[in-house]
Parts: C-alpha cells; structure tokens; sequence
C-alpha cells in the first residue's frame, strides 16, 4: 500500500493522533495476504513486528510521515505497513504490538481454508499418503507429501502441521518429476516427513497445506485473478493410533523388520590372542535414536570382551526410515579349551503381523588353543573401547 492512501485512510479515521492498527481487512482465504498498519504519534518510535512470527510470515515493509494542521497546532505522525502471510487457516490474532512507550489493540482476522482440489481440474493440487493408517505408538511413520502444478511457480511454501501428542520431521531432500494426470501434464514435489505418534486413540492428520505465486500471464488466466496467488491442500485424514500390546517385548521396539547377520567370525582362537566378532542389525521401521544399542557378549572370565562403537547407516525407504547398526567385538580368550560365545538376540514387534518376534543369531562355538607366551593383542589405544568382563 502507497504512502497517499495512508493518508487518506488516516484522515477519514480521525483527527486525532494516537497509536492504533488496522487491516485492510479482515477475512481472507488460505494463500491470500493481507496488510497491518500500524500510526503513532511517537517521535522515532517503530513497531516490533516479531510477536507476529508465530502465526504469519512477514512480507514488505513501508512507513511514511505526514503532517497535519489542527486548530492552529502542527502534529506529525508515523505511519508504518507490512504484508502478511497467514501459516494456517481459521481464527487468527493478530497481536497487540509494541510501539515506543504505546502497545496496539489485537485484531482479529477470519482465513478461509483453501478448496481440496483434485487431479484434473486444478492448476494445482496436493496429496498426503501415510504408509500406515494404523499405527502403534512410539512406531515411525512414513508420509509422503505430493504437490502437483501445472504451471510454472515463482515462490511458494509448501506445510505440514504437527499433529497433537506427536513428532514430526522432515527428512531427505526434495525429489522432483513429472506425471500425466487426468489427462494433463503436472509437475510434482515430493517431500517426505517421520511421523511418531506418543499416544494411543485417534490423530487427525492435517493435510498439507500449498500457497504460492505463479510466474506468467498464463497462470493468471487460469486462476480468474490477476495477483497470480495460488493455494491448495489436502484432505485431513484420522489415525488410529493402538497401544503397546500387553505380549509386547521390552524395550519396545515397534518395526517392519528386523534382520541380524555376522560380518566378520572367527575360524580359530588362541590364548591372549584377540579375535575379531561383527554383528551387522538391519532394521526397518526405525530411527537410530529408537534403535536399542546392541548388547555386549557375556563370556565371563573365560574371556575378555572390548565393545566398539556402533557405525550407524541411516536411509529411508519410500517414507520409512532404514537403519543399519554396526558393532565390532575384539574378543580375548584367557584360557584354552572350547569357548562359546552366544549369539545376540533381540525383541520387536512386527507392526504389520501384529506379533512379538525375536531375532537371533547362532552361538560360536570355538576351540582354542593354548597362548604362546606373547601379549595380548587390545584396541588401540584412541579407539574407543569399553571392558565388559574381568580378566
């Protein structure tokens, strides 16, 4: 908005100088902007627009004077604006801002949420998938958010809102391509979130929420608009978030799949000779901060045992996370004769057979052989290394 119709506007208002705020107006739909104007009286004071962040996005920013002749007496007054986008639909407040020594009465806009749009008959439209609908909690969900456009975009932001009683991210990068679509051609955006339920009953799941600008007459032509703003969102959906089952292994680990594998065993063993065990765990369905740290073979003093950090590889599979967990054993023995070393197990949950499963690999059994004297071979020293058995 221009300086002059400030000025105008202020005029018609009053008369008087005070600190005051309006809008242009007062209901707008998703995507759509509106203006906060902001007048004083106040030499050199500026409005502190940073309360306003919560809710919308800040666009650009003027401020002017004028002066006026009131019975005689001169006053000078500020005038200030700023564009804002609204980050959600439905009631807003606009807060009451700081303005020098003065605050700002709170506003009230009304956003109207924008129309589901569907392939075919829109510009643009977008699509939520969850990859399941059923979840338990605490198990990672995959969603995959879509936008599909049809024509070249200038800006644009594209959202997704955290449910209650749970957490969501971002993962990975965008990935870009194009579909044929109802009999058109579409560009599409795909973006990809974690979602972690934290409690059982049901979620709803707001669908993701497109606003932008398009770049060229043509995008105007087909909106019926000139302002080239473009909004679309879709569909909310519900979850049904289930309890830990009662059978439930502990700790919880709610997966898709579980697999475990040696990397590296031993063909023979010596007295004071170190030997190196690996255990490689695939899980899918987990984050590296849900997955459990493999545990460290019980050998007593038969031998000793020195644990290494786990190596972590994390990836995700369409929506769900990958996770592959290795751990390397430097492994001791202290006397000769057979040596067994058991196998890791672990306890999850199959979400998708609903059912407690265990996986497990198979013992080491191993002959060794008496020392020949020599010191024992141990980790480096600036590795790593954690004793878990006495001598």
């Amino acid at each position: 908005m221009k300086v002059g119709l400030w000025v105008l506007l202020a005029c018609a208002a009053s008369v008087q100088a005070q600190t005051r705020a309006w809008l242009d107006r007062d209901r707008i739909g998703e995507g759509d902007v509106v203006t906060l104007n902001i007048e004083t009286d106040q030499p050199g004071a500026a409005p502190d627009y940073a309360p306003l962040q919560a809710d919308f996005a800040l666009g650009g920013r003027t401020s002017g004077r004028q002066t006026r002749l009131v019975n005689g007496s001169v006053s000078t007054t500020a005038l200030f604006g700023v564009v804002l986008t609204p980050r959600r639909s439905g009631a807003l407040q606009v807060p009451a801002l700081r303005v020098g020594a003065a605050r700002t009465a709170p506003l009230q806009l009304r956003v109207d949420p924008a129309p589901v749009a569907s392939a075919g008959d829109a510009v643009a439209f977008v699509e939520t998938e969850v990859d399941d609908p059923q979840p338990y909690v605490q198990q990672s969900v995959g969603v995959v958010v879509r936008l599909f456009f049809a024509t070249q975009l200038a800006s644009g932001e594209l959202d997704l809102a955290t449910p209650a009683s749970a957490s969501l991210q971002r993962v990975g990068e965008d990935r870009t391509s194009s579909r044929d679509v109802g009999g058109r051609r579409y560009n599409v955006v795909e973006r990809r979130f974690l979602l972690i339920p934290e409690r059982s009953g049901p979620m709803r799941l707001q669908g993701a929420r497109f606003s932008g600008r398009g770049a060229g007459g043509l995008f105007d032509d087909l909106l019926g608009r000139g302002t080239g703003a473009l909004s679309a969102r879709a569909a909310d959906q519900t979850l049904q978030v289930r309890a830990v089952p009662d059978a439930a292994p502990q700790p919880w680990l709610p997966l898709k799949d579980l697999r475990l594998r040696y990397t590296a065993a031993p063909q023979s063993a010596q007295v004071g000779q170190a030997f190196t065990l690996q255990v490689e765990a695939t899980a899918v369905g987990a984050t590296r901060a849900q997955f459990p740290e493999l545990p460290v073979p019980a050998l007593g003093d038969a031998a000793q045992v020195f644990a290494e950090p786990p190596q972590y590889d994390e990836t995700f599979d369409g929506g769900s996370p990958r996770l592959k967990l290795t751990r390397r054993y430097s492994i001791v023995p202290q006397r000769p004769g057979p040596l067994q070393v058991p196998g890791l197990r672990l306890g999850w949950w199959d979400v998708g057979a609903a059912e407690a499963r265990t996986a497990a690999l198979p013992d080491l059994g191993l002959e060794v052989a008496p020392g020949t004297g020599a010191a024992a071979a141990v980790p480096a020293p600036d590795a790593p290394a954690a004793t878990v058995a006495p001598p």
